[in-house]
Parts: C-alpha cells; sequence; structure tokens
C-alpha cells in the first residue's frame, strides 16, 4: 500500500473521530420517541437517494411500518448521512457501509448496526458492485492493475476494500495499485476518458458504465465474503437506550420490508425512480442489491482483517458492542 493512500485514509477517519467526539461526550440531544396523534411513531431516516430505499418505501406504501407502529420519514441531505449527525440525534438511523461503522467502533463512538441496508447478492459475475475497466483498454483482469490508478468513491470504506480485493483475488498485488478519490456519479466518465485505468463502482453506475463501454474485470464484495453486508442502517447507542422498542420495532419492519420486495420485483424497479434520478429505462436494467435482513458477523470478522491490514484501525471492535442482537 502507498504511504500516501494511507495518510489519506488515516486522514479521513481522524476527522470523522474529531467530529464526532463532542457529540460522543455529550451523548447527543436523542429524546424518547413518541406517537404522534395518529398513533404511529416517526423515524427520521438518512440515506443517498439509492435502489437500496426502494423496499423501504414500499413498506410505507403496504402499511407496513405502520404495522409496526412506525411512520418513516426519509432525507437524503448529505450532511445528515454521517456518524456525526446520528451520535448528535439529528438522524434517528442511517446507512453506512460496514467498514466505516466498524472503523467508528474500534474508535469507541457508540454506533448499534440494526439491520442490512444493502448486501451482496453472492453472484460473482452478476453483483450490483463490479471493478470496471475501458473497453478496449487491454485490461482484461484485474490483476492487470498493477502499477495503474483505479478510482474509488472514498478511500476509507468498503469501495476501497472490493476494489483491493477483487486484484488481490486475481492473483495481483494491491499494494501496485494506486487508489484515487472520484464519486461515483462520475466514475463511468472518468474510466471512459482515460483518466482512470478502472474503477470500482456500484449500481445505477455499474448499469452507466457499461452502457459507455466499460467492461467489469473484478468482482470485490463476492471476494471480499459470500455473503457480505455492504451496508447498514445503524442508529446511536443512545437513542437505543432510550427507544429499544422502536429500534426492534424497525428492524422488524425493514426485514418484512425486504422480504416483501423479494416477491416483487417489478415493484421495486418501479419504485426507484420515484426518488431518484434513475431513468425507468435504466431501473428496469440495474442489478438489485441483495435482500439478505440479518447483518453477517462472518463477514464483519473479515472486514475488521481488511481494515487492519490496510492501517484504518489498530484495534478491532468488539462486534458484541455494534451489532444489535
Amino acid at each position: 500500500m502507498s504511504i500516501h493512500i494511507r495518510s489519506r485514509r488515516v486522514a479521513a477517519v481522524l476527522t470523522v473521530v474529531a467530529l464526532a467526539a463532542p457529540v460522543a461526550a455529550c451523548g447527543g440531544n436523542d429524546s424518547a420517541a413518541a406517537p404522534g396523534a395518529d398513533g404511529l411513531t416517526t423515524v427520521r431516516l438518512a440515506s443517498a437517494p439509492l435502489g437500496h430505499l426502494a423496499p423501504l418505501y414500499l413498506a410505507q406504501d403496504q402499511g407496513i411500518f405502520a404495522k409496526h407502529g412506525l411512520k418513516i420519514e426519509i432525507s437524503s441531505q448529505a450532511d445528515l448521512v454521517s456518524v456525526p449527525s446520528v451520535l448528535a440525534g439529528k438522524a434517528d438511523f442511517a446507512t453506512g457501509d460496514l467498514t466505516t461503522l466498524l472503523v467508528a467502533s474500534s474508535k469507541k463512538l457508540d454506533v448499534k448496526a440494526v439491520v442490512p441496508a444493502s448486501a451482496s447478492n453472492g453472484r460473482r459475475g452478476a453483483d450490483f458492485g463490479a471493478l470496471v475497466v475501458k473497453g478496449g483498454s487491454g485490461i482484461t483482469r484485474a490483476k492487470q492493475l498493477e502499477g495503474k490508478t483505479v478510482a474509488v468513491n472514498i478511500l476509507t470504506n468498503i469501495a476501497a476494500a472490493a476494489a483491493r480485493e477483487a486484484v488481490r483475488a486475481d492473483g495481483g498485488d494491491p499494494a501496485k495499485v494506486k487508489l484515487v478519490e472520484i464519486p461515483f456519479p462520475q466514475a463511468p466518465a472518468a474510466v471512459g476518458s482515460g483518466k482512470v485505468d478502472g474503477a470500482w463502482v456500484v449500481e445505477p453506475f455499474l448499469t452507466a458504465a457499461k452502457a459507455q463501454g466499460a467492461v467489469p474485470v473484478g468482482w470485490g464484495f463476492t471476494d471480499l465474503a459470500p455473503d457480505l453486508t455492504v451496508s447498514a442502517w445503524y442508529t446511536s447507542g443512545a437513542y437505543h437506550q432510550k427507544n429499544p422498542q422502536t429500534v426492534t420495532a424497525f428492524r422488524d419492519a425493514v426485514r418484512e420490508a425486504y422480504a416483501y420486495a423479494a416477491g416483487h420485483e417489478a415493484d421495486v424497479r418501479a419504485k426507484i425512480p420515484t426518488f431518484t434520478e434513475i431513468k425507468p429505462e435504466v431501473a428496469a436494467k440495474i442489478t438489485l442489491t441483495g435482500t439478505a435482513d440479518t447483518i453477517s458477523r462472518d463477514a464483519a470478522e473479515k472486514l475488521i482483517g481488511y481494515a487492519q491490514r490496510d492501517g484504518l484501525i489498530t484495534t478491532a471492535p468488539n462486534l458484541d458492542d455494534l451489532i444489535l442482537p
């Protein structure tokens, strides 16, 4: 691993810790959730507006959340989708990739992973994330990216781990790959223009990249773990302590939402364009995330090993503290 990449990772982690430490120390401004006039308890969710939200919107439409005594409000405001915002009580639940949550927990930040938000479908060659290269570039396998530049959306999260693992799984040395940060929406163009030699992308940007001629050469999610939890809905320890029944109800409702979505794929695809900028014709083609409803501890253990190896953490977090039973 190059020194400049590692230093940027550590700096990013320290920034998160610095931002979160004050709110963690004072316990945030969480208050006990209470039902409204309709008898439902409103929970505030924060997440990027991506396809993994479709089952939740469908569940709201189908009365699944109401059945569990809840009503959801989803915000895609960028500053709410962060560990500091959740610890400060600005959102009750947010989505975070599992590596980010493991790093936060290793720094003794009081985050609690509740239920998966997105998961690998376990199908190598047909997952919702892939390492792609420009078609006709002469690169036909991940190992050939040694000595070249690969884009990931964040150097300290699970995308970076997946890109490196795709190279390693193909017999390459990921330390010889230069990782650079480029947001997912810009990655397909960066690959097509030759700005980078490859990129780790997830849907819908994977479908967009392929439409522009990019070719998948690695499937890092399945290389990381066959049952990989990619991201999770998490809350603060303070919110869980004050609202354990609400947290349990949310988890149960999300699990029921996933069960519904698994049997209504057409509805999932039809719902995605209603809250994202993904066009219906693209939503009809993208690979949907897996519908695993339990956070994989085996996968989390593997990610801890990767995070230690790559210098993101020095002390392994206690999974019993991070993952709610």
